[in-house]
């Protein structure tokens, strides 16, 4: 019995940890990991955001249209463009949305999504489908591929053209196309979606 625990003892003092190989080896697999795994989890997460986000412009979009119901075949005339308009969508937003992010209040109400780039503002602006005022878009820029197609697919039930880098995923009248959709998106926070609502 005594040898045993002498060969207890002796063979835990012979362990040393790791060498320098060994531990170069393993922050190099960290490295590699780092690399390829953080651009993958940022897409899924933004994939994540596209159904929360997609609920929240048409929550937001809804509303608007009851504002501006009863007021004649051209109701978004009285919308406007620019500055005014996407306050009007930011300050209809607030308290309706979870996933957008409303700063200021009154006229100089702004509106962000995060689904690309830190910061992108929402821009609202009167438009025309039939005739000027009938309908309003809501733009979204610097949207991620990895919510590409699919913020477009969210809101292609509610939306009458939707756009996504100038190509036109769903026509007035026609329904939604995702190959279309698929092939217009591009890599990075490069894609804008148009979407006009009546």
């Amino acid at each position: 019995m005594k040898n045993f625990r002498n060969t207890r003892f002796a063979s835990k003092k012979n362990v040393r940890g790791f060498t320098l190989v060994e531990l170069i080896v393993v922050i190099a697999i960290g490295a590699l990991l780092a690399l390829f795994a953080v651009p993958y989890a940022r897409g899924v997460i933004i994939n994540g955001k596209v159904e929360p986000t997609a609920n929240d412009v048409n929550k937001t979009v809804t509303s608007i249209r009851g504002n501006f119901a009863g007021q004649g075949v051209t109701p978004y005339n009285n919308l406007g463009v620019g500055a005014a308009a996407t306050a009007i969508f930011a300050n209809t937003a607030r308290g309706l949305s979870s996933s957008l992010t409303v700063s200021g209040s009154g006229a100089t109400a702004t509106v962000q999504h995060d689904l690309g780039e830190t910061g992108a503002q929402i821009t609202v602006a009167s438009s025309t489908i039939t005739s000027a005022g009938d309908s309003f878009t809501v733009s979204l820029p610097t949207v991620n591929n990895a919510a590409c197609p699919g913020l477009a697919a969210q809101l292609s039930r509610v939306a009458e053209v939707i756009t996504i880098n100038g190509a036109a995923a769903k026509a007035v009248g026609s329904t939604y196309n995702g190959g279309i959709a698929q092939n217009a998106c591009t890599d990075g926070d490069t894609n804008t979606f148009i979407f006009t609502f009546r």
